[in-house]
């Protein structure tokens, strides 16, 4: 729970139900988890997941689409951009393929 203040703190997402952003939180919280190859560290990890959550919340709507264009307006999203991808990079932990006994 500690991490749904963060999301509300930001003026564009106090109209959403808590339990929106719970899921959000959830989904990001699983993302880390799978770029990282290892769990959530809690509260050291509190920022990344809730920009995960962010982008997530962002893009509702937009499901599956990289970019937009309504009128003049045009709009692209990035699933994981690179800045966060390289905080993220200092937890991770390298997959290591397991060998077959014969």
């Amino acid at each position: 729970m500690s991490r749904l203040p963060s999301i509300r703190a930001r003026p564009q997402y106090q109209h959403l139900d808590d339990t929106i952003c719970m899921a959000m939180l959830d989904e990001a919280s699983l993302d880390f988890e799978a770029y990282t190859n290892r769990p959530d560290p809690g509260k050291q990890a509190d920022s990344v997941i809730v920009e995960i959550a962010c982008i997530k919340l962002n893009m509702l709507g937009a499901e599956g689409s990289s970019s937009a264009s309504e009128g003049d307006v045009s709009r692209s999203w990035d699933a994981l951009p690179e800045s966060l991808r390289v905080r993220m990079d200092r937890w991770r932990r390298p997959m290591v393929a397991k060998r077959s006994r014969r």
